[in-house]
């Protein structure tokens, strides 16, 4: 189904806002981001801030969401025929995502999802979760993956491991290479989980 032109003017908006914030809190810091000052940065009126949001919390709880809309449009055209790659590449990739919008972003983004009742990055019908549960189900049924819990249980783990190592670099001060570490813990994880492969 084709987006009308109402509907691609407004996720242009809502990224335009929430790219924005993001820009603002690298430079400045959470706590000097005011909407006034986002939508005078952004172009947009106050009034379609708040058409779209409801706070500058409910603005950056959606950053998650903005990353899956990227991962969807991604996932069109992406082929990979090993199952365990694609695995590795998506969940990297979201942390890619949180580490190229600053620390700042990391630390605010996860105060939100603590702050909100119901937190989307747990959700289990987002883009992030379904990608990563789609090819857990492969690996199984190739049998690349050895464990006695069910593609349920293994994407929670998996997606457990990439979202702690994030909050693990936040609570050390960003003192370590995120990536360098999320990779490590990640390759740890599928090194056991296909162990005996091949």
């Amino acid at each position: 189904m084709e987006l009308t032109n109402r509907q691609k003017q407004a996720m242009t908006t809502k990224r335009k806002l929430l790219y924005t914030a993001y820009e603002l809190i690298r430079e400045q810091g959470y706590p000097a981001l005011t909407i006034r000052r986002l939508c005078e940065k952004s172009g947009v009126s106050t009034g379609a801030f708040y058409h779209h949001y409801s706070s500058k919390e409910d603005l950056i709880a959606q950053g998650f969401a903005s990353y899956d809309v990227v991962l969807t449009e991604f996932l069109e055209s992406y082929e990979e025929p090993d199952p365990v790659k694609a695995i590795r590449h998506i969940v990297l990739s979201l942390n890619q995502y949180i580490y190229d919008n600053g620390a700042q972003f990391a630390k605010e983004l996860y105060i939100s999802q603590l702050s909100i009742k119901d937190s989307y990055i747990t959700r289990k019908d987002r883009s992030y979760y379904l990608a990563v549960l789609n090819y857990v189900e492969q690996a199984m049924d190739q049998g690349l993956f050895h464990s006695t819990m069910n593609a349920g249980g293994i994407t929670d783990f998996l997606l457990r491991v990439g979202r702690g190592t994030i909050l693990d670099w936040c609570l050390h001060d960003y003192a370590y290479d995120l990536m360098e570490q999320s990779a490590r813990d990640l390759d740890f994880l599928l090194d056991n989980l296909t162990a005996g492969r091949g």
